[in-house]
């Protein structure tokens, strides 16, 4: 299923906890990138669905 689907992980900068809404539109493997709501730095997020359907995300410094 197509859609948003709402991560709480940690900024790989600040550390800071971060509730993001991950775009799931475009498809099982893919990465894009977005700023820290607390310290505004480049986050590279990272997704892939398994054949289960399920999400592994994980979050790196750009």
């Amino acid at each position: 299923m197509n859609g948003l689907l709402e991560h709480s992980a940690h900024c790989p900068f600040c550390d800071a906890q971060l509730t993001l809404l991950i775009d799931t539109s475009a498809g099982a493997d893919h990465s894009y990138t977005e700023d820290c709501h607390v310290c505004c730095q480049p986050i590279l997020i990272h997704l892939h669905q398994d054949s289960d359907g399920h999400w592994d995300i994980s979050l790196e410094q750009e």
